[in-house]
């Protein structure tokens, strides 16, 4: 009986084989006339030479929620939701996270992003 064939390859993908971080090249898109309007930045919103506004980072403050009070939930809830749907992001106060767990999760985080895309 032959022995079976070797396996095939890996595929090959330009992420995989990318030194540190994929790089978008735009050059390619260049030619192409039917890109969809919701994909092209508002000339007010793109990137310029001149100083950008100041970025407003809501603060959410979940210390009143943490202690469920109904009335500061709801509250917190809804100013979640507009942080959300406004910026897109927000920064949580009075969490009741300790400085110890966070510092352990960035640090964790640090190694996974620092490691090679094959092992992520």
């Amino acid at each position: 009986m032959p022995p079976p064939p070797p396996p095939p390859p890996p595929p090959s993908s330009p992420l995989l084989n990318h030194p540190k971080h994929p790089v978008f090249d735009a050059s390619l898109l260049k030619h192409e006339l039917n890109i969809p309007p919701q994909f092209i930045w508002p000339d007010h919103e793109k990137p310029s030479l001149h100083e950008p506004p100041p970025l407003f980072v809501p603060p959410i403050d979940l210390g009143a929620f943490i202690s469920s009070d109904p009335l500061s939930v709801s509250t917190a809830i809804q100013l979640v939701n507009e942080a959300c749907k406004k910026h897109g992001f927000f920064l949580v106060i009075n969490h009741g996270v300790s400085k110890e767990l966070i510092s352990e999760a960035q640090k964790n985080m640090d190694l996974f992003f620092d490691m090679p895309l094959k092992e992520k």
